[in-house]
């Protein structure tokens, strides 16, 4: 029997629309021990994924998804621009400013074998899940090893 999304995703997703804080995001990834959100629009559009990484890096100044050597590249130049500032510029301080736009998803039947792939190939460590048009849940790695070591959901330690 082939397993698919549905048989090792996390369904009680919560999530956030994109002028959500990000003190509040950080107050949800607390309260619920959680590592990533989806990010909707008002019109409940999926937009976005927002995780602790892309909280880090916000705090950090550093954009997170160009390469390690840019981002420090940018860090430094940054810190001789500002050398003569005394207060750093405003930032944007909602979800949208900092989550990761149009995030690659998957279908409720698609095969564990195939989320894998598609996380490998785009370096991501979760998929958010979709079925009749609407995010029915999240697909981590862990998710993933869980499945192939046998261990099934309800066996998982909280």
């Amino acid at each position: 029997m082939t397993h698919t999304a549905r048989d090792i995703m996390s369904r009680n997703i919560i999530i956030v629309k994109e002028d959500t804080s990000i003190n509040d995001l950080i107050r949800i990834f607390v309260e619920h021990k959680i590592s990533c959100v989806p990010v909707v629009n008002d019109k409940e559009k999926l937009v976005g994924i927002a995780t602790k990484t892309d909280v880090l890096g916000y705090f950090l100044d550093i954009d997170l998804h160009i390469s390690v050597k840019e981002a420090l590249r940018d860090v430094l130049e940054y810190g001789a621009e500002q050398s003569d500032r005394e207060e750093p510029p405003e930032k944007e301080m909602n979800v949208g400013a900092i989550m990761t736009p149009d995030p690659i998803t998957a279908h409720e039947d698609t095969p564990v074998e195939t989320l894998a792939r598609t996380m490998i190939e785009n370096n991501i460590h979760r998929l958010i899940i979709m079925g009749n048009g609407t995010i029915t849940g999240i697909v981590s790695t862990l998710d993933i090893l869980y499945h192939v070591a046998g261990v099934e959901k309800k066996e998982r330690k909280k």
